[in-house]
């Protein structure tokens, strides 16, 4: 190729960035983050509660 483009392979780039976006968007999805804040406060409390049963 004399400086020109080779469109399949620009066209192929979009398609990967494109198709890791939906990656991401899937992992994120299927795996959801573990600190969400209602679990944080329930482990609050059941931390709590087994400090306050080992004072006893």
């Amino acid at each position: 190729m004399l400086g020109g483009i080779n469109n399949g392979m620009f066209f192929g780039s979009f398609a990967g960035f494109f198709g890791l976006g939906i990656l991401i968007l899937f992992l994120k999805w299927t795996f959801p983050n573990k600190h969400k804040a209602r679990e944080k406060a329930e482990r609050r409390a059941i931390k709590k509660s087994l400090q306050e049963l080992k004072r006893k």
